[in-house]
């Protein structure tokens, strides 16, 4: 379930962020592979720091997942330019 909800939250933060920049290089298929991929490494970060079970919802997830992907999608952007 944990992984699921990391995934969405990497989908809905590619799609915010394709939305903000329409035109920027890559494709929409791209950006949420980067995005989801970011928020999985997050998520894995936070839970082997706080709760190191994937069964478990922990808010600390979810938090380090949308900045796994956030982080992962400004990085890309950058190494485009």
């Amino acid at each position: 379930m944990t992984l699921i909800m990391w995934i969405a939250i990497g989908v809905v933060a590619g799609c915010i962020k394709r939305m903000v920049f329409p035109g920027r290089p890559g494709g929409f298929v791209p950006t949420l592979v980067l995005a989801v991929i970011g928020a999985l490494i997050g998520g894995y970060i936070a839970t082997y720091f706080t709760t190191g079970d994937l069964a478990t919802l922990h808010p600390a997830g979810f938090g380090v997942a949308l900045l796994g992907s956030i982080l992962m999608l400004l990085v890309a952007a950058k190494l485009r330019n």
